[in-house]
């Protein structure tokens, strides 16, 4: 048989062969061809942001930083932080945890706050991401010298992106990204028990179905989200001459007490 007989019918490269594939810019993914997990590569060097060193998805979100695509990505469970955002600055990748959550089966993908879609919660991490800007948000929730016992939910932020409000036991806290604290809605424990009801019970009927399925969700951050939906269904922000303020069943936001240097 000739040899350009031979050279057609020549058989695809083996599975256990590592492929690299273009994603965006000077960045790569490699990997098998039949594994989920993948390297991310800058030019053709491995990336370990945050020490991940494999990945079960990665996106470019559509802007750019340093000439280079911002990447959205989330690690696998084995040295895994959850999902990263991941920027380019003086050509060196650079990645921030938008989510502590590590989980393969029901991985933290974000939440698009109602009215916002351009504005991803990531309530596991009290962070948000606007995806048009690859911006990062996060907001203080204590005061100087003040203990909070309650772990802050982010639930919504303001349509200026410098302010957002945060969901502790007994209130909404209102904080801007310079000033930090500066409002409490007096949403309470009792309010949000009964506000949160049809939420609990939902997010845990869902989770009851898909594990009746053999899948796994993870109920305690589907609760987080529906809670933030609620919210954002619920309370609607206003600026006025006091600043943005977050207004709703009836609830208006207190000012908190200004602290001066002496008192920091």
């Amino acid at each position: 048989m000739p040899a350009a007989a031979h050279a057609q019918a020549a058989a695809p490269a083996p599975d256990y062969m590592r492929a690299t594939t273009p994603l965006a810019g000077a960045f790569e993914l490699e990997g098998y061809p039949k594994s989920k997990l993948r390297q991310i590569k800058y030019r053709g060097k491995v990336l370990r942001p945050l020490n991940a060193y494999e990945f079960i998805y990665v996106k470019a979100l559509g802007p750019t930083q340093g000439g280079q695509p911002i990447l959205l990505a989330v690690s696998d469970e084995f040295m895994g932080v959850g999902t990263i955002l991941i920027a380019v600055q003086n050509d060196t990748p650079l990645a921030r945890v938008l989510s502590p959550t590590v989980d393969m089966r029901d991985p933290d993908m974000g939440f698009a706050q109602p009215g916002r879609q351009d504005l991803l919660l990531f309530t596991a991490g009290s962070r948000a991401l606007v995806t048009s800007t690859g911006q990062v948000l996060w907001f203080e929730h204590l005061r100087p010298k003040e203990y909070v016992h309650s772990i802050p939910l982010l639930v919504s932020v303001a349509p200026d992106n410098r302010h957002g409000a945060l969901l502790l036991d007994n209130e909404i806290r209102l904080s801007g990204a310079d000033e930090g604290p500066y409002a409490s809605v007096p949403f309470t424990k009792a309010m949000q028990s009964k506000a949160f009801k049809a939420a609990w019970d939902q997010s845990y009927a869902q989770a009851k179905e898909a594990l009746d399925e053999g899948k796994r969700i993870d109920q305690r951050r589907l609760y987080a989200n529906m809670k933030a939906e609620w919210v954002n269904r619920n309370f609607q922000w206003q600026e006025g001459k006091d600043g943005w303020q977050l207004i709703g069943q009836g609830l208006k936001p207190v000012a908190l007490p200004i602290q001066t240097r002496q008192g920091r």
